[in-house]
């Protein structure tokens, strides 16, 4: 770790200077190295400028002093002055190693490169609604399929706390040129990115072309984040994990931050298991170790009590049925995409283990692909991994083995040697341009038997949850998806029809297999029909016995197309629905978010009202106004939108938006002349959107965010826990007979219209 030593000029003369005695010398590099290390430098961790005694004690006792000292030689002198960490007074080691990397819960930040992607867009969503993150960062290329500050828009009108940002690089550049200002500071980096395998392409061509893609990213983060934990979604995961863990070791920076995230391999597994024995799902939890694909993917259902009935057959069909679900889920697809909802759920999953751990709020444990103790059968595995406040803690031992996941376990490890050997070849022939110099190798995560820990899902008394069906009418599309995948998770939820037209972007039957490998009680169908077929001629099983129906369907609004020929579209669309609905399912709610919203609910309330049915069952979902009126209030207020509330009125387009920022306790602090420009600000959110789209797209990601909350609003209240939510529908407070405007949902829907 020493530093590289400077030549200095002799001082011009008529003749030879004074040659300086060692002593001398020796004191001006003292005095010299003391100066320094009193000016500030940036630490790229965070950005921000600290002193050499800050730094110092900051890292104490995570670091020794010569590797300190060494990486306070990488850091660029600051250009003005910064604020310190305010830790120069000493503190007992145990609490400075503590804070080396703990962040305030909820103060988190958190990149997903790739975030513009099948996978990176619903993971995202999810992230956005973690409340430990406060800061999240889009990054993608700019041929991704929605511009990554597209999708930050969007996800900026969530009404979490947390500051949404995209960045985009072109294809053929390097990460590490574009990406320090999103990643300096990042605590996480989720990289759901690379190609998927296409045919006549090896397996060989695959890992060199997403080896390649992941190394930029990965060489960006040691520079710019080097202490964030790296969750890797790059197939082929068994390969790639080791080739940049290796390449991380090598530039000195701690290999245990890049983890694989196989954690959909265990939500399959706990799903599969809880199908096939009844069994509650807050009782399963299933250690599936080895690799990420295929035979090297071992799942010991030995250790859970709820397999422990299974015969032998049983077993042997549920480990083929978790190797082959990937395979499984790209069928049902027609191959047209893979697993993105599943995956983007696990990721999720996850990224909320690894950052309560770094929150110190509880040392949290997931199954995950890490580097192991040298003296394990393989130098790379998936096991249970406890994360704490510096990420990776500790790697489980993998505990006791049946008779068949033994012979599993040698079948395993033959195969997952030769791709992690191909790993390390890849890393030994490429290196990361930045180098730390002076660390030394991170102690690998003990491998010593322990107790694995039980991860058990937040659990939910029977009495306050229901039992109902939904179904998404365009589930395939653009907000369906996302909407799904929201819905599925909902526990109110044990059956979700997933219908579309056979010409949607992805198959209804692909989006179902994918949703139902969820780790959630509901059975997912999928249906379709083609662009000419009636709904009421193909729908029965789909509709028969829904409570709920949310129509994220019709067509978007095209250039030269008027309002009205929107609405004549948009309007046949949505009363084929309703028309199978009235004749199926004519006592359920159903969640109208088909454009122009304002003129679509009244008319098929009225058709509902011509068949003798309740039109108070129609509903238009307005809901996306209010969230992003209380995401603005509570950006120009200052506080947590969680806690503002501002009911929003009248329409559901343009002037017709009408939030009472008066009526809520944070929006009426807000000064009076600043009423007008938030107001257009909600207003005026849908076009931002798709300006920040490029034409790609509209607010899709919010919008499945907002019929979400409508949706379990609404199951909450024929649950019997009656909710209050702005919505569209038949009115008499005002002198329009239908209005947007709070109302109480309840057993039978919309019970009361509130004044």
């Amino acid at each position: 770790g020493s530093r590289a030593r400077r030549r200095l000029k002799p001082a011009a003369s008529c003749g030879p200077a004074p040659r300086a005695s060692p002593l001398a010398l020796g004191q001006r590099r003292l005095l010299r190295r003391t100066a320094e290390m009193a000016d500030k430098r940036v630490d790229p961790e965070d950005g921000k400028a600290y002193t050499y005694d800050e730094l110092a004690t900051f890292y104490k006792g995570t670091y020794k002093k010569a590797a300190i000292a060494a990486y306070w030689e990488t850091c660029k002198p600051a250009k003005g002055k910064g604020k310190g960490k305010g830790k120069a007074d000493p503190e007992p080691k145990a609490k400075a190693k503590a804070k080396a990397s703990k962040a305030p819960a909820g103060g988190f930040k958190v990149c997903v490169c790739g975030g513009a992607g099948g996978i990176g867009q619903p993971l995202s969503l999810l992230m956005g609604m973690d409340p430990n993150v406060g800061e999240l960062c889009i990054f993608d290329l700019n041929v991704a399929m929605v511009p990554p500050a597209g999708v930050a828009a969007d996800l900026g009108h969530l009404e979490r706390k947390c500051a949404v940002k995209g960045y985009v690089m072109e294809v053929g550049k390097n990460p590490i040129d574009y990406l320090e200002e999103c990643l300096t500071g990042c605590h996480l980096v989720l990289v759901p990115a690379g190609l998927p395998r296409k045919p006549g392409m090896t397996r060989d061509d695959l890992f060199k072309t997403n080896a390649g893609i992941a190394k930029g990213i990965v060489e960006a983060c040691a520079k710019f984040c080097p202490r964030a934990v790296v969750g890797l979604i790059v197939n082929p995961v068994n390969a790639v994990v080791p080739a940049m863990a290796a390449l991380y070791e090598r530039a000195g920076h701690d290999p245990t931050k890049i983890c694989g995230v196989t954690t959909l391999d265990v939500v399959r597994a706990n799903k599969f298991v809880h199908e096939a024995s009844g069994a509650p799902l807050e009782t399963i939890d299933v250690p599936v170790v080895g690799g990420h694909a295929g035979a090297t993917i071992l799942p010991l259902f030995s250790q859970v009590p709820a397999a422990a009935g299974m015969t032998a057959k049983q077993i042997d069909a549920l480990d083929r049925h978790v190797q082959d679900a990937g395979t499984d889920v790209v069928n049902a697809k027609g191959g047209k995409g893979s697993a993105t909802l599943s995956m983007a759920y696990a990721g999720a999953r996850f990224a909320n283990a690894v950052l309560s751990g770094l929150a110190g709020k509880e040392e949290t444990t997931e199954c995950a692909y890490v580097i192991r103790g040298s003296k394990e059968a393989l130098p790379y595995m998936a096991s249970k991994v406890t994360f704490g406040v510096n990420g990776v803690k500790e790697a489980h031992a993998f505990g006791p083995m049946s008779e068949h996941e033994q012979t599993r376990w040698s079948e395993c490890v033959k195969q997952l040697k030769e791709e992690i050997d191909a790993g390390i070849a890849y890393a030994k022939t490429n290196a990361l341009s930045c180098k730390r110099r002076g660390w030394s190798r991170p102690r690998a995560p003990p491998a010593r038997a322990s107790a694995l820990p039980l991860r058990l899902p937040p659990s939910v008394s029977d009495a306050k949850v229901g039992n109902f069906k939904v179904c998404v009418c365009g589930g395939a599309g653009g907000i369906g998806q996302p909407l799904c995948l929201l819905m599925a998770q909902n526990p109110h939820v044990s059956e979700l029809c997933v219908f579309d037209l056979t010409l949607a972007m992805v198959p209804a039957a692909g989006v179902a297999a994918d949703l139902a490998h969820l780790e959630k009680k509901c059975a997912v169908r999928g249906y379709a029909i083609d662009k000419d077929d009636k709904p009421i001629d193909k729908l029965q099983q789909c509709l028969t016995g829904c409570n709920l129906v949310l129509v994220p369907a019709g067509m978007p609004r095209k250039p030269g197309m008027t309002r009205a020929d929107l609405l004549g579209v948009n309007a046949g669309i949505a009363k084929n629905i309703v028309e199978a609905c009235a004749k199926f399912c004519p006592e359920a709610v159903l969640g109208m978010i088909v454009n122009p919203v304002n003129s679509v609910v009244p008319a098929m309330a009225e058709l509902y009202k011509k068949k003798g049915l309740d039109p108070m069952k129609i509903v238009g979902i307005t809901t996306l106004d209010v969230v992003r009126a209380n995401k603005f209030v509570g950006e120009i207020a200052g506080k947590n939108p969680n806690y503002v509330n501002v009911p929003v009125v009248g329409g559901h387009a343009g002037t017709t938006i009408l939030p009472l920022f008066s009526q809520d306790k944070v929006g009426k602090t807000i000064a009076a002349e600043k009423i007008p420009d938030l107001d257009k600000h909600v207003q005026n959110a849908g076009t931002d959107v798709v300006d920040a789209k490029g034409g790609k797209g509209s607010a899709t990601l919010s919008m499945a965010y907002a019929g979400a909350r409508l949706g379990k609003a609404v199951l909450a209240g024929l649950s019997g826990r009656k909710r209050v939510e702005c919505a569209y529908c038949k009115s008499d407070i005002t002198d329009l007979p239908y209005f947007a405007q709070k109302v109480v949902l309840g057993e039978g829907g919309v019970t009361k219209v509130l004044k």
